[in-house]
């Protein structure tokens, strides 16, 4: 455990979450602190974990092992601390279950509405440590995570990031969200995208010139949008950021302000799907050289008639 070293493990707590309670008894979240591992190992891998985990037992101060350690404990600290939080709303006793009601001043439990925005707000921060984590670990490029599988899996992607992804759909940039896409990026690509390219796609997959070649551009635009409708009608939109849907449909005239109904999610998914076809279609056509310009006004031959007045 990357916790506890020296029996300090609430004191630990305490300075990562900022919220977790300094008289706790550090025993009473181990269970919370070792499914937040598993949950996180599941995104970073295992062998990022271990590194940083021998270098938190090591006490090693050198870098960046150093840094590694923290950003290793917060994401998990903080999913421990949620779980924990929610778990404990409502109390076990040896006489069943019980909340605290008062009307004196003292401690009451908070309305639900309260609770639900406190979840959202832990939830958002341990999304964003975890966000933290993956771009040090790719800009340091930790050898644990850049030999990883999911990096390894990423080379075979025509879009291997998420601030590649966030050029052709946003996404915040979210390298998370983009691990989270990656099976989806996978099967858009070998359904709609791979197939309709046809023969020199292992030169395009290859292309990382920049300026990015109109051709690449339309492949990675097709790709993105057809990933997006891809995990919009399977994932749980909980784990897409609130803005991403929110913001796609603003730009498609609706309202930014009001949250996304069950209708506006088929929309979204409707929209992406027809801009996806779009794209993959200007993708054909820029691959073939372009198509011929079509007359508008088409030649009336007065001999060539089918209906006459």
């Amino acid at each position: 455990m990357i916790f506890n070293l020296y029996d300090s493990g609430t004191v630990e707590m305490r300075f990562l979450t900022g919220n977790y309670f300094a008289n706790n008894d550090f025993s009473v979240i181990r269970a919370d602190i070792n499914q937040a591992t598993d949950d996180l190992c599941a995104v970073i891998g295992k062998a990022v974990y271990l590194r940083a985990e021998k270098a938190y037992l090591e006490t090693s101060t050198s870098e960046p092992d150093a840094t590694l350690v923290e950003l290793v404990q917060r994401p998990i600290a903080i999913l421990a601390s949620l779980r924990f939080f929610r778990k404990n709303d409502i109390s076990h006793e040896d006489s069943g279950r019980k909340v605290k009601l008062a009307s004196d001043g003292t401690d009451k439990i908070p309305w639900e509405w309260q609770l639900d925005r406190d979840d959202a707000i832990m939830l958002e921060q341990y999304y964003a440590a975890v966000e933290r984590l993956i771009r040090y670990l790719n800009e340091h490029q930790i050898t644990e995570w850049t030999e990883g599988d999911a990096c390894k899996s990423f080379r075979s992607l025509l879009i291997r990031s998420g601030r590649e992804f966030d050029k052709y759909f946003p996404i915040e940039q979210s390298e998370r969200l983009f691990i989270l896409l990656s099976g989806f990026i996978r099967e858009a690509q070998l359904r709609f995208v791979q197939p309709a390219f046809g023969e020199g796609w292992d030169e395009l997959l290859n292309d990382r010139s920049q300026p990015e070649s109109d051709l690449h551009f339309m492949a990675c635009k097709s790709l993105a949008l057809f990933a997006m409708a891809t995990a919009i009608g399977r994932m749980p939109l909980s784990l897409i950021p609130s803005g991403v849907i929110r913001t796609y449909m603003a730009d498609n005239g609706a309202n930014r302000t009001q949250p996304a109904s069950i209708d506006d999610i088929a929309r979204v998914r409707q929209w992406l799907e027809q801009d996806a076809a779009d794209w993959l279609g200007r993708m054909k056509e820029q691959r073939d050289g372009g198509s011929d310009p079509v007359d508008p006004f088409p030649h009336n031959d007065k001999n060539n008639k089918f209906f006459r007045l």
